[in-house]
């Protein structure tokens, strides 16, 4: 209780930082090398859940001028959720791609999904879908933080989800 109690005081007070703009240092940043360390990183889990991730890429992303903690925290918040709500033996596909002027991060899993009436609320503070089991860890706050981040970047994010079919959650961000 502890432990969870001060992860919860922790999120709400980076939180509180991304929306205020403190703590954002720029950079030129490079998430052709950002994804693909997360998904090492967060290997052992997919291993452990008897998973497959695939990486699919642009051969030309080009830097984007940001955050690099705050967007490598955005991967890696992303990528864990569709670990955690996959099931064993489920397949997630973390595809990064230049369109225009934009660098689009997906990733897509066939887990759980979110129902359609959760949809609209899943970025919210302390939301949770109604479909996950009260067993799972979590405070409800990883997707706002990752909204606040996405957004600080004049980014966007979405999610496309049917449950029982699994989740894509879209990350679009400028490249100027």
């Amino acid at each position: 209780n502890i432990r969870n109690i001060s992860d919860l005081a922790n999120s709400l007070l980076e939180l509180g930082r991304i929306e205020s703009g403190l703590d954002i240092f720029r950079e030129d940043v490079y998430l052709g090398a950002i994804v693909p360390q997360a998904i090492e990183e967060l290997q052992y889990l997919v291993d452990e859940r008897q998973q497959e991730i695939e990486f699919e890429s642009s051969n030309s992303i080009p830097q984007i001028f940001g955050d690099p903690m705050c967007l490598r925290q955005v991967v890696e918040n992303l990528i864990a959720n569709a670990i955690l709500y996959t099931p064993e033996k489920g397949k997630i596909t973390v595809r990064l791609v230049i369109e225009g002027e934009q660098i689009i991060f997906q990733v897509i899993d066939n887990g759980l999904g979110i129902p359609s009436n959760d949809q609209p609320y899943i970025f919210d503070k302390f939301y949770r879908a109604s479909n996950i089991p009260e067993s799972t860890r979590g405070s409800g706050l990883g997707l706002a933080i990752v909204k606040s981040i996405v957004e600080k970047h004049q980014g966007r994010i979405w999610v496309n989800s049917q449950p029982g079919a699994g989740s894509c959650f879209t990350v679009v961000l400028p490249t100027s």
